[in-house]
């Protein structure tokens, strides 16, 4: 740092003159030799052509998402690994479905048969498509549509899932009313959210659909979900799952195309033929009526004995092997892997590098990211909305009298890797108190309240029936002192 003897005579004519702008100079002099002792913020050769924006999340964002949406679309059309990666995502964060505990059960479970204002799908294939459109093109809208009594509906409400595309992005900029809209979504002067300007049909659809496909229109901010990642504050709109992964998928696809075609090209060549005489032949000769002039097409039989002179030589065609390949390949499937934020193992298939211990460890980490995806996402922006306003919709028809609670949900059943090293370690947690049974029960997917009736009903049947189970604690404690007393007659 500076100090008084190494100031040049800039710097003292500076303090002599404004002692304040003096001291400000010393300030800014400290912080930026500060900056520099971290190795990232040096320049120099290392640094050279690192060039880092300082813009906002949206102003990073809004220039590059419309070419890595489509370029991610693409990928996942036309590439195995993006496809895989999708539907394992799609799966481990969906399932067959997010079972939902509601006040009125009864209603809820047949209202989610006919929520679809498609009416092609019940509630879990509408949350599949939201996940899938998620995680493919980084956000996804979802619209409420209420329905007028003629419709015949219970609780007239529907949903409907509409891809980004919908969302207006280059409207962006003050309006007349002192808002300010950000890529097609509307704001007030205090940050929140008030609409959405939506396009009635999507901007690429193959038939224009109610008018103007490129004229916006303004709708309410209560009566659209927006469901994406958010990763920076202040950011508005979503980012493709596979943004970070898109290059490498790209370069992968170009290095297997380049070796085909390689090993294309060496294929065509069998033999090369040395020798000055023009009119030597390899092997039996047949005449080229239609080329004449050209010579005759050679055939090389199985057994044939050529005999050469010392001026003449044959190299057969040896195409090489693919040096390389194969790491170059897992490297980059590695990496691709853990930009789209599953397992390697997930991507590919391949379980030939892993054992119990090391898959479920992997498993480990990729499923707490998707409880990351499900509990502080999809859950907030999505399942509690939807709860509310279901509820407000049956309150509104006099369907359901109680008042409105707040959803118990729980996740999709995720399938064990060792079944019984798995079943044993969750019995001993719960006997050991560590877990509760309904916690247990809960981690399965499964509603414990729904469990525990089947089971009592079950068991009343069974004993109905005369049927015994080493289940029931009655029969269990029978067999093990029928256990002990065999044992201790066997001792005497």
């Amino acid at each position: 740092m500076g100090t008084m003897n190494d100031m040049n005579w800039l710097d003292r004519a500076v303090n002599y003159i404004s002692p304040g702008h003096g001291v400000r100079r010393t300030q800014a002099r400290m912080a930026l030799e500060m900056a520099r002792a971290y190795e990232a913020a040096k320049v120099g050769r290392r640094g050279d052509g690192w060039r880092a924006g300082s813009g906002s999340a949206n102003a990073e964002v809004l220039p590059a998402l419309a070419i890595v949406r489509n370029r991610a679309r693409e990928a996942v059309r036309n590439n195995e690994y993006a496809s895989t990666a999708l539907n394992a995502l799609v799966a481990n964060t969906v399932g067959i479905g997010i079972v939902g505990k509601a006040p009125d059960q009864a209603l809820w479970d047949d209202w989610c048969e006919y929520c679809d204002a498609d009416g092609q799908l019940d509630f879990n294939g509408l949350m599949e498509l939201a996940a899938r459109t998620r995680y493919e093109s980084g956000e996804v809208l979802i619209r409420f549509r209420w329905r007028t009594p003629e419709d015949g509906l219970v609780v007239p409400l529907q949903l409907q899932v509409l891809e980004p595309d919908h969302l207006d992005t280059l409207k962006t900029g003050p309006l007349n009313n002192g808002n300010y809209v950000i890529a097609g979504v509307e704001y007030n002067v205090i940050g929140q959210r008030l609409a959405y300007w939506l396009f009635s049909s999507h901007p690429g659809e193959v038939l224009i659909i109610g008018g103007n496909r490129l004229q916006s229109k303004r709708v309410p901010a209560s009566e659209v979900l927006h469901y994406y990642r958010k990763r920076r504050p202040s950011q508005v709109r979503g980012m493709p799952e596979f943004a970070v992964s898109l290059m490498r998928l790209r370069d992968l696809g170009d290095y297997e195309q380049a070796e085909l075609v390689r090993k294309k090209i060496e294929a065509c060549f069998v033999a090369f033929v040395r020798t000055d005489n023009e009119s030597a032949r390899l092997g039996s000769v047949q005449s080229n009526a239609e080329a004449p002039g050209r010579g005759g097409n050679e055939k090389v039989a199985p057994g044939m004995i050529k005999y050469l002179n010392n001026a003449e030589s044959v190299d057969f065609g040896a195409p090489a092997a693919f040096s390389g390949y194969a790491d170059y390949a897992a490297t980059q499937l590695h990496a691709i892997a853990v930009g789209a934020g599953v397992t390697y193992e997930q991507l590919t298939g391949d379980m030939s590098r892993v054992n119990f211990s090391s898959m479920r460890a992997g498993l480990g980490e990729f499923r707490l990211r998707i409880k990351q995806e499900q509990w502080l996402c999809l859950v907030p922006m999505v399942m509690n909305p939807i709860a509310r306003r279901f509820q407000e919709a049956a309150r509104l028809a006099g369907v359901q009298r109680t008042p409105s609670k707040r959803f118990v949900w729980t996740m999709p059943k995720l399938e064990y890797i060792d079944p019984y090293k798995e079943v044993l370690a969750t019995k001993e947690a719960t006997r050991g108190t560590l877990q509760s049974v309904s916690e247990a029960i809960r981690a399965r997917g499964d509603d414990p309240d729904a469990v525990f009736d089947e089971i009592a009903k079950e068991r009343k049947r069974m004993k109905e029936l005369g049927i015994l189970s080493d289940s029931d604690a009655a029969v269990s404690s029978k067999l093990i002192d029928a256990a002990t007393a065999a044992t201790v007659m066997g001792v005497e």
